[in-house]
């Protein structure tokens, strides 16, 4: 069951992160090429928000992506009921009610994007998403959290055209990856896979510690070549490359939330060095972390 009336909310959780298109700023991209095929009008993140709760009776304008990184949830769409857990997708289509929400027992961190546009159907066509099977899976929420960042941070560039172009192409890459990273339905993985998703989410636990390959590796009891192998076809990335990019995020995510200065910011996540670490954040980021500071 949803959490009691009292503590159900739908926003206002520690850290989340919210950012609404202006309704004008949307009608343009609706005329403009690349943005009238795809364009984003709403996206966030809430992380561990076990009082989430949000219910439509009339739905939406757009279509809405719900992406689970971890924990758990529920959601009920066109009659049928639907359990989300980490790696999860979920779709919830136009003008159809729906409500959905955190377990309380296992809060969960998600990110979501409302969008609309002429090709939105298409997209959605090609991943199978139908109203009759509204979720799709990934296999590792890696993935999930990487893309989303993908996106996000291009809300900090404003809403100029050339971000909402950005946002676009950067969303339908995500929409990509759901196909090349499926996850067979009705799995979670075994043997080396479930040791190499244990490892991957303690690195992202203990961001602040200096991991090494060989060390990380031997904790998946893989040896080295097959542990990247493996990380590089669950994540798209290299074992040292994910912990830079997870590690990044991470410092980002404490800079907008107005928590850290820079220094403490990369303290946090392992970077002694805070000239090192602006360095590394410009180069991974595209814009110096300071920048961040309080925003978007």
């Amino acid at each position: 069951m949803a959490s009691s009336a009292t503590e159900r909310r739908s926003e206002g959780f520690p850290g989340q992160r919210l950012v609404i298109i202006p309704p004008e700023i949307v009608a343009s991209c609706s005329r403009q090429p690349v943005t009238r095929d795809l364009c984003l009008t709403h996206i966030g993140a809430f992380v561990a928000a076990g009082s989430h709760y949000v219910e439509r009776k009339r739905g939406t304008a757009q279509h809405i992506l719900i992406g689970c990184v971890s924990g758990h949830g529920e959601c009920r769409i066109g009659g049928g009921d639907w359990r989300v857990g980490p790696g999860d997708l979920l779709f919830l289509p136009p003008g159809e009610a729906h409500r959905y929400f955190a377990k309380p027992s296992s809060p969960w961190t998600i990110f979501w994007v409302h969008f609309r546009g002429l090709r939105a159907a298409d997209h959605l066509a090609v991943l199978g998403v139908s109203a009759d099977q509204p979720k799709l899976a990934v296999n590792s929420p890696a993935v999930l959290t990487e893309a989303f960042e993908d996106i996000f941070r291009h809300t900090t560039h404003g809403y100029s055209e050339g971000a909402m172009v950005a946002m676009s192409t950067a969303f339908a890459r995500l929409l990509g990856l759901v196909r090349v990273h499926p996850r067979v339905r009705g799995t979670r993985g075994s043997g080396a896979g479930d040791r190499l998703l244990a490892v991957l989410g303690m690195m992202r636990d203990q961001l602040e510690r200096p991991w090494t390959l060989e060390e990380l590796a031997a904790s998946a009891s893989l040896s080295v070549p097959h542990f990247t192998q493996r990380c590089r076809a669950q994540t798209g990335l290299p074992p040292m490359a994910l912990l830079i990019r997870l590690r990044l995020q991470r410092a980002m995510d404490l800079l907008q939330q107005g928590s850290h200065n820079v220094a403490e910011a990369g303290r946090a996540v392992g970077y002694e060095d805070p000239f090192y670490f602006s360095r590394l954040f410009r180069k991974h980021m595209g814009m110096p972390p300071s920048s961040c500071r309080n925003g978007p």
